[in-house]
């Protein structure tokens, strides 16, 4: 899956997808340890979609702030982009990488 976080202008963060998604999500949640989101779609007896890399500390910081995100992926008819808002659930303690960093 081709996915990439951004920031828009208003400061709101939003993954871009290259295609659209197999199923509408219910929600993101993001794994502050290894700093990695997972799709949770609405489709019964499925776990997620595990995004496959690993943010860096500076946008994680950004993304510990947030409870929402912008997603945004071609209409599965008409290929134009619509973007709507999801829930961002945060698992995990949140790390305070500047002192991590100091450490």
């Amino acid at each position: 899956m081709d996915i990439e976080l951004g920031q828009l202008p208003d400061g709101d963060l939003a993954l871009v997808c290259g295609a659209a998604l197999p199923a509408d999500l219910k929600r993101v949640e993001y794994y502050r340890a290894q700093r990695l989101f997972m799709l949770v779609y609405d489709l019964p007896d499925h776990e997620g979609e595990l995004m496959h890399y690993e943010l860096e500390p500076e946008v994680a910081q950004k993304v510990q702030r947030c409870s929402s995100l912008v997603v945004i992926e071609p209409n599965k008819k008409t290929g134009k982009a619509t973007g709507y808002y999801t829930s961002l659930i945060q698992v995990g303690e949140c790390v305070n990488f500047a002192r991590a960093g100091a450490a």
